[in-house]
């Protein structure tokens, strides 16, 4: 019988697509969430969500059924409980859409899931959804093999995966046509959740997952790792220390079987997506997919073996390895003295199997799927704008850097697509229409302008770092016909100092230049500051209107991931930086003296100083590229080892972004930053060494220099941060997010 909250409105199911969500066992949930919450926020599908009655039963102290009731009230989803799968289906009667599964195959415990599938209406698209890295059907281990053979089948129509389908050894030949890679779900929960950094006075977290299979099919697992783990709690208690354990969400077996557990280890039973893992030092788990969580999470992470490799732990041989007791206290004290080399080499293991992917990138292709499988044009949000692509304007002086980094790069695959219509005015177009001597008047500029901007039929405009002529003319035609208007800046453009050089000081500082500046900062609908400290110097300054703040600025791809080598060369790129680069050259001199095999190189506008002539050939200077795309090629080319970021701690400076970070990490680079400034947030956790004067950085370089492997591991810590918050997927969906949120504003106030 079905539950007495089941209400079928089967005309509502009818007339528009929506996405099911089966939940039978515990861990369903915290596959499938993210996945909910994705959908919710990016398409117009309704969502049901059906619980079954052994979930129910599962969930004894009713925790995850309030997890799903929050979910439901969050999502706006509605929740059917069933007693059979033939209830369930009755639920679908009439209905078209997708059915998700977090466990579905002809397995006994993925029953109830299977027949579900296997009845449900043609209108329906069934998805089941890897649950864990060692995924029966998937990716087994030797245990999960002995006990339920190597030819998992499922009834679904599309199997989601977390890694390349080369990465699958026990995928079946009949199934593979169905695969696609999603990437681990789980990595959505960033584009939501901002866990807590700490999380309590522990310093590690210990895992258990006892009531697997694994840990009773090939030995008496079970009694070993309990007794290990007892005596490790016991033992950093005597050193004063607390320790984490988390059960397992279905299994709960240290709570089930009532083990007496030392004072000093506390339980840490919420969901994974509600604990805060980066708070804690290091993590240890029996083999399970929670090291995976842990290892995304940016913690030490050591997976435990029997001793005599009965267990099968080849999934996770690139993790660190303990098994006694001693053991597990090593591995403690090492990871939470220096967690570089852990974390360089669980990069490395993210890398090798395709599990390091970004957020965005596992959004994306979700959105797609959905997209492709619902037969609809794209997301809600485009599927508001009918089939028609968003026209967009965009307003700077030139053709300059800022523009390509924060626009034109971050659309390219959108305008390509046909998503995305790209307008550009530039100042020197206005200035033309002035004539020569300006002999047609300034009435000309403004007719020019305003005709331009009629010409593009924006959806939305930006200006872009934007200080020229007629601004007024042009954002008043904006706002008559409607258009959002956005002003992007990237500098604190009201107070240049002289330091960038004279002349470039006074033309900046030009009554018309700053008259500009203010009139966008006092009148465009939103204000899309480069970064969070250029967004307060606008508060300092006055400013009260509401101002964004990215969260990125520059995004890269891995160009030339890290290598292990002997350091060749050291570099530093940048336009009008002749203050910081002088203050280097006795550092680079000396370093150049120290190690004879050396190379230095410049790469920008600027030109070598004087002093480094004697060191000949062992020092490059390349001339600045004006095309933009033409110097990215040029800089990817470059083979540099150590690059140098020296920044003086200026209150012009201290606003800028970290772009220099994210270019030199790209092409396989240590970065060495001044304290202080841009690259404080960029550098922290390993990913670049931070100094304060001439001596620290001399002792920086000879580190690097001296030490390839520790130039190395920087290197890989750098490219996993790149990959994960700099992804160009992750600029494209913020530079998305500000134009929908300037519609809304300018919505409002319309």
């Amino acid at each position: 019988m079905i539950g007495k909250c089941f209400h079928a409105d089967t005309a509502a199911l009818a007339a528009a697509p929506s996405a099911v969500f089966l939940f039978d066992l515990i861990q369903d949930v915290s596959v499938l969430r993210p996945i909910v919450r994705t959908l919710a926020e990016e398409t117009g599908v309704s969502l049901i969500f059906l619980m079954s009655r052994q979930f129910e039963g599962r969930d004894k102290v009713g925790t995850w059924r309030a997890e799903i009731a929050d979910l439901a009230a969050e999502t706006q989803a509605r929740v059917e409980r069933f007693d059979s799968p033939f209830a369930a289906v009755t639920v679908l009667q009439g209905g078209r859409g997708l059915i998700f599964s977090a466990s579905e195959s002809n397995l006994p415990a993925h029953a109830v899931n299977h027949h579900v599938f296997l009845s449900a209406p043609a209108g329906y698209t069934r998805i089941t959804v890897q649950h864990g890295y060692e995924c029966v059907g998937f990716n087994q281990n030797r245990e999960q093999t002995l006990a339920h053979g190597g030819a998992v089948r499922f009834a679904a129509d599309v199997l989601c995966g977390w890694v390349p389908l080369h990465e699958l050894r026990h995928l079946c030949a009949s199934e593979r046509d169905k695969y696609v890679e999603l990437g681990p779900p789980m990595v959505l929960n960033r584009l939501f959740d901002r866990s807590p950094h700490k999380s309590g006075p522990q310093t590690g977290l210990i895992c258990e997952n006892l009531h697997s299979v694994r840990m009773r099919t090939t030995g008496d697992f079970q009694q070993v790792y309990l007794d290990t783990l007892l005596a490790f709690a016991r033992a950093q208690g005597a050193a004063g220390r607390n320790v984490a354990l988390r059960p397992h969400p279905g299994g709960q077996f240290v709570i089930k079987n009532k083990i007496e557990l030392p004072a000093n280890l506390g339980l840490a039973n919420k969901p994974m997506y509600k604990t805060a893992l980066a708070g804690f030092d290091y993590g240890i788990s029996a083999p399970s997919s929670v090291l995976i969580d842990m290892v995304l999470a940016g913690i030490p992470t050591a997976v435990w073996t029997d001793g005599a490799d009965v267990l099968d732990t080849s999934a996770y041989a690139d993790l660190a390895r303990v098994n006694s007791v001693q053991d597990w206290i090593d591995f403690a004290e090492a990871a939470t003295a220096d967690p570089a080399p852990f974390r360089a080499r669980q990069a490395e293991f993210l890398e090798r199997t395709g599990l390091g992917v970004s957020p965005d990138v596992v959004r994306r292709r979700l959105l797609a799927l959905v997209t492709a499988l619902l037969g609809t044009t794209g997301t809600a949000r485009e599927r508001g704008r009918a089939t028609s692509p968003r026209r967009v304007l965009l307003v700077a002086n030139g053709v300059i850097p800022t523009l390509h980094i924060s626009f034109l790069k971050p659309l390219a695959e959108l305008e390509a697509s046909g998503a995305v219509e790209i307008s550009i005015i530039t100042e020197k177009e206005v200035l033309q229409a002035r004539g020569k001597g300006g002999e047609q008047g300034d009435g000309a500029a403004a007719d020019y302008a305003r005709t331009r901007v009629e010409a593009a039929r924006p959806d939305i405009a930006v200006f872009c770092r934007y200080s020229g002529p007629e601004v007024e003319a042009m954002v008043s035609r904006l706002h008559q016909s409607g258009v959002p208007v956005i002003f992007h800046i990237d500098d604190d453009l009201l107070n240049v100092p002289k330091e960038i050089g004279e002349k470039k000081h006074a033309e900046h500082n030009r009554i018309e230049r700053t008259s500009t500046i203010r009139y966008l900062l006092d009148n465009a609908d939103f204000v899309y500051c480069s970064t969070p400290r250029l967004k307060e110097r606008f508060r300092e300054l006055g400013v009260v209107r509401d101002l964004y703040a990215g969260d990125v600025y520059c995004c890269r791809g891995v160009v030339s991931p890290a290598r292990e080598r002997e350091v060749q060369t050291i570099g530093f790129m940048g336009n009008d930086k002749t203050p910081e680069l002088a203050m280097l050259v006795p550092v680079i001199g000396r370093a150049l003296k120290a190690y004879p095999w050396l190379r230095f190189e410049l790469f920008g506008s600027m030109a070598m100083p004087d002093e480094l002539a004697i060191f000949g050939e062992r020092i490059r200077a390349m001339p600045p590229i004006g095309d933009y795309d033409a110097f990215v090629a040029a800089f990817q080319d470059l083979r540099w080892d150590i690059g140098l970021c020296p920044l003086h701690p200026t209150p012009f400076n201290v606003v800028k972004a970290d772009t220099k970070w994210v270019d030199y990490t790209s092409i396989g680079a240590a970065v060495i930053a001044s304290r202080g400034t841009a690259y404080d947030a960029c550098c922290s956790g390993g990913c670049g060494l931070l100094v304060d004067d001439l001596d620290q950085w001399s002792a920086a370089i000879d580190r690097l220099v001296t030490n390839p492997k520790a130039r190395y591991e920087q290197v890989v810590a750098a490219q996993a941060r790149l990959r994960d918050r700099y992804a160009p997927e992750h600029l494209t969906a913020q530079v998305l997010a500000v134009f929908d949120a300037a519609a809304r504003r300018e919505r409002a106030f319309a």
